[in-house]
C-alpha cells in the first residue's frame, strides 16, 4: 500500500544532510586508517600537524639543535625528540587547557580528555626513560621559550 504522507521539504533536506555526514565520516575514517597503516609500515609517523610545531621547529633550527619531528615511542607520538633522551610536546593553550588560563573545574569534555591523554603520555615517557618538556602556545608566542631549556 503506497504511503500517502508527504514529507516536509525541510525534513528531506535534514535527512540528506544526515546521510551526507555519515558518508563523509566514513570516508574520513577510511583515509585516517589508511594513513596510519602506511605510517606504521614505513616507521615514519608523518610531518608536523600544526603551525605551533612548525614555529618551534624553526626555533630549534635557529638554535642549531638537532631534533626528530613526530617521534613514536610505543603507542604514543611525541612532537619532538631531542638529543639526551628529551621529548618535547607543543601544547595549544585552549585544547590542552593551559592551567594558567583554564581552571580544572571549568574544563570542557574535550579539554579534560586532552589533559588525561597528556598525563598518560608524560607517564609513558618517564617509564621509558625519557624526560618530557611541555612548551605552551602562550610561551611560544610571547617569546618566553629559551634555548637553555633544551640543551
Amino acid at each position: 500500500m503506497p504511503d500517502d504522507r508527504w514529507l516536509d521539504p525541510d525534513e528531506v533536506a535534514r535527512m540528506r544532510q544526515r546521510k551526507r555526514r555519515q558518508v563523509d565520516r566514513a570516508i574520513a575514517w577510511h583515509r585516517h586508517r589508511k594513513t596510519v597503516a602506511a605510517q606504521q609500515v614505513t616507521g615514519r609517523p608523518g610531518r608536523a600537524f600544526n603551525r605551533l610545531e612548525a614555529k618551534f621547529a624553526r626555533l630549534l633550527d635557529d638554535w642549531g639543535i638537532d631534533y626528530q619531528w613526530q617521534f613514536r615511542l610505543g603507542r604514543y607520538v611525541y612532537d619532538f625528540h631531542l638529543p639526551g633522551r628529551l621529548l618535547v610536546e607543543v601544547h595549544g593553550t585552549y585544547w590542552h587547557a593551559d592551567p594558567r588560563f583554564y581552571p580544572a573545574a571549568n574544563l570542557l569534555i574535550a579539554q579534560r580528555r586532552a589533559v588525561v591523554h597528556d598525563i598518560d603520555k608524560s607517564h609513558h615517557a618517564a617509564r621509558s626513560g625519557y624526560r618530557l618538556k611541555v612548551v605552551w602556545e602562550y610561551d611560544l608566542k610571547q617569546g618566553a621559550v629559551k634555548r637553555s631549556d633544551f640543551e
